[in-house]
C-alpha cells in the first residue's frame, strides 16, 4: 500500500484554509466572523477520513499528487460543512472537545461558516491540471452533495416519525455517510481516466457507511435513545426485535464491514485498500465492546 506523506496531508489542510480565506477582502481590517469561525472548526483537527482516501486512491491509480491535494481538500470542505450545519440542526454544543461552531459564534454565523466551506470545496477543484475534467468532477460533488442533504433531511424527519424498518435506516445512513465515503475514491477514478468503477466504488462505500454507524450507535446508544436520535438498536427494538435487538446489530454491523472489506479489495490498483483496512480497525473496535 502506498504511504500518504506528513507533507501531502499538510498540503491538504493550508489549501482548505486558503480556500476559506478567498472570502477576504484587501480592506478588511480584521477577520470576518465566518472566516474565523470556519478557521477555528478546521484548526481542532479530525481525522481527515476522507482526505486519506481519496490521496490514497489517488497515489495507487496515478493521480498527481497537486490534483490528489486538490481532490482530498474538496470533500475535507464538503464534510466540514455538513458538520458544522448538523450540530446545529441538532443542537449539539461539543465536537472534538471544544464548543461547536454555532455554541461558539452563534446559529447565524454557523449557517454562513458551513456555506464557505461548502462553497470553498468547489473552489478546491476549480485548478485541477486538467480543464477537461473539471465539469465532471464538479457534477459527482454536487450529486453526492445532493444525497448528504437529503440524507440529513431524511434523519431529521425520522425524529417526528420513528424508523422501524432497516432497508430505511440503511438508505438515510448511507445519504448521510457514505456519500462522501464514497466521494473521494470517485474523483480519483475520474481523475484517472476510470469512471466505469463507479458503481462498485459506491457499494463498496456505502456498505462502509452504514458498518461505521452501526458502530457508532452502538456505542452512542444512551444519549441517542435520550436525544430520540437514529440508531440501529433503536430501530431494531422498534421493528419488534426487543431484547435481541443489541444483539443483533452487532452481527449486522459486523456483515457490513466484511462486506465492505471484499468489495473494497476488489477495485483496482490496491485503491480501496484503505477502505478495507478502515473496515477492518472497526471490526476489532466492534469485538472490543
Amino acid at each position: 500500500m502506498n504511504t500518504i506523506t506528513d507533507i501531502t496531508q499538510q498540503a491538504v489542510e493550508r489549501l482548505m484554509l486558503d480556500m476559506v480565506m478567498v472570502a477576504m477582502k484587501p480592506e478588511d481590517q480584521a477577520i470576518p466572523a465566518t472566516i474565523k469561525a470556519a478557521k477555528y472548526h478546521l484548526e481542532a483537527g479530525g481525522q481527515r477520513v476522507r482526505a486519506k482516501l481519496a490521496l490514497h486512491a489517488c497515489q495507487c491509480l496515478g493521480v498527481k499528487t497537486e490534483d490528489a491535494v486538490r481532490i482530498a481538500a474538496a470533500v475535507e470542505l464538503l464534510h466540514n460543512a455538513s458538520l458544522v450545519h448538523d450540530d446545529l440542526q441538532d443542537d449539539e454544543k461539543l465536537r472534538r472537545g471544544l464548543p461547536t461552531v454555532w455554541a461558539a459564534y452563534g446559529k447565524d454565523v454557523a449557517i454562513c461558516t458551513g456555506d464557505i466551506l461548502l462553497s470553498a470545496a468547489y473552489g478546491a477543484l476549480s485548478e485541477v491540471s486538467n480543464p477537461k475534467l473539471i465539469p465532471q468532477l464538479l457534477r459527482r460533488v454536487h450529486e453526492r452533495t445532493a444525497m448528504v442533504i437529503q440524507g440529513q433531511c431524511s434523519e431529521l424527519s425520522a425524529k417526528d416519525c420513528a424508523v422501524t424498518d432497516l432497508s430505511q435506516y440503511e438508505a438515510i445512513v448511507i445519504g448521510k455517510s457514505g456519500a462522501l465515503l464514497s466521494l473521494p475514491i470517485e474523483l480519483a477514478f475520474i481523475a484517472s481516466g476510470r469512471e466505469t468503477w463507479t458503481k462498485r466504488i459506491q457499494e463498496a462505500a456505502h456498505t462502509f457507511g452504514v458498518g461505521y454507524q452501526m458502530v457508532d450507535d452502538l456505542e452512542d446508544i444512551k444519549t441517542d435513545t435520550e436525544k430520540q436520535n437514529l440508531n440501529i438498536v433503536l430501530v431494531l427494538q422498534a421493528s419488534g426485535e426487543g431484547q435481541q435487538a443489541l444483539k443483533l446489530a452487532r452481527k449486522f454491523a459486523q456483515q457490513y464491514l466484511d462486506r465492505a472489506i471484499s468489495l473494497a479489495e476488489s477495485l483496482p490498483e490496491d485503491s480501496g485498500s484503505l477502505l478495507a483496512e478502515f473496515a477492518l480497525v472497526l471490526g476489532k473496535r466492534l469485538k472490543a465492546d
